[in-house]
């Protein structure tokens, strides 16, 4: 087995298990290291990475949480068989819930602030408010089986904020907006790009900064199609794999499908 050539940042404000963790799932999840390998022993890794043994402990610890290792007394840790790790993009009420429920993963929330406050200009403009216009914002820190996974803030009309502060950290949003308001969602448009991420994003989500994001702006609309969401997420790739199913659209219809409109609330 051969060790990434990659070390630790010591100047990253992201702790030194963690970046090493993220180094040690990498190969594993690219295919490098394969199912039945085993693992340097935890002296080894100390003398590569230069770091001490409760940070090896530490990185070893996280991704067998995520079933990507084993260890067996005795004989040594071992590369287990990866898990599925793309989330489909096909339901405008919300892949987290989606995924949730058709893969078993345990999906949790860490609000970081939800007020009332004049919108963006861009978010304003996406929900068809007038520039200046008071709204509510959501600010949420979204993790899968206890991995770190995406940063989003929502933007949605001031009439929206009870529901908004009542949320509680691991409820759906959209599940909310539909049993207190009726409001169902039906479609939107999604725009997705790569950036790097800057150095707050990086420590929002546990990555070196400069690491490639998906970065997602998004309206969504009602059965009315009235604007009700907007928001900006920025995703982690290297454990949220974008699977986009395309359909044909009916013999009638007047646009093509944007396979982009289905994405996470």
């Amino acid at each position: 087995m051969t060790l990434p050539q990659a070390l630790i940042d010591r100047d990253s404000p992201v702790p030194f298990y963690f970046q090493l963790a993220e180094l040690l799932e990498h190969e594993i999840v690219s295919g490098r290291w394969e199912a039945g390998l085993r693992l340097p022993s935890e002296l080894e890794l100390c003398t590569h990475f230069g770091v001490s043994r409760t940070t090896v402990r530490q990185a070893l610890g996280r991704i067998e949480q995520e079933g990507l290792i084993s260890r067996r007394k005795g004989q040594g840790t071992f590369v287990q068989e990866s898990r599925p790790r793309s989330w489909l993009l096909q339901s405008s009420a919300g892949f987290f819930q989606d995924e949730s429920a058709r893969m078993g993963r345990r999906v949790t929330s860490e609000v970081r602030r939800a007020d009332r406050g004049v919108l963006p200009a861009w978010a304003s403009d996406l929900l068809g408010l007038e520039p200046g216009s008071a709204g509510v914002t959501l600010e949420r820190i979204r993790s899968c089986d206890g991995l770190v996974a995406m940063y989003n803030v929502n933007h949605l009309p001031e009439k929206f904020a009870d529901t908004v502060f009542s949320l509680k950290p691991d409820e759906s949003l959209y599940e909310r907006l539909h049993e207190e308001h009726g409001v169902e969602p039906v479609g939107g448009k999604r725009e997705l790009e790569a950036v790097p991420a800057e150095e707050l994003l990086a420590n929002l989500l546990g990555v070196r900064p400069q690491m490639p994001l998906v970065y997602i702006e998004s309206v969504t609309w009602d059965r009315a199609m009235q604007p009700f969401d907007c928001y900006r997420s920025w995703l982690r790739t290297d454990r949220m794999k974008i699977d986009i199913e395309v359909a044909a659209a009916p013999a009638n219809a007047t646009a093509a499908v944007d396979a982009t409109r289905r994405a996470v609330s």
